[in-house]
């Protein structure tokens, strides 16, 4: 085997060894990509519940929000 066959099989083992490794590295990278985007979603819908709490708790009458305190003091 001569010097320019052996090179040109290092060659073509790298391209392969490269495109395999693309091919599936890329879809695990899929894979943790939508686990982080639903994690976010998730993130994402409780920070809102939260808002929402807080938004009705300013905006609600004193009256109402005290009766609301006490019935979570005697639930717990």
């Amino acid at each position: 085997m001569s010097m320019w066959t052996a090179i040109a099989l290092i060659v073509i083992a790298g391209c392969a060894l490269e495109a395999y490794r693309a091919r599936f590295a890329g879809k695990a990278d899929e894979d943790r990509l939508s686990e982080l985007e639903a994690k976010i979603d998730k993130l994402d819908s409780d920070l809102r519940d939260r808002v929402e709490t807080l938004e009705r708790i300013v905006t609600d009458r004193s009256s109402n929000l005290k009766r609301e305190f006490d019935y979570l003091d005697k639930a717990s």
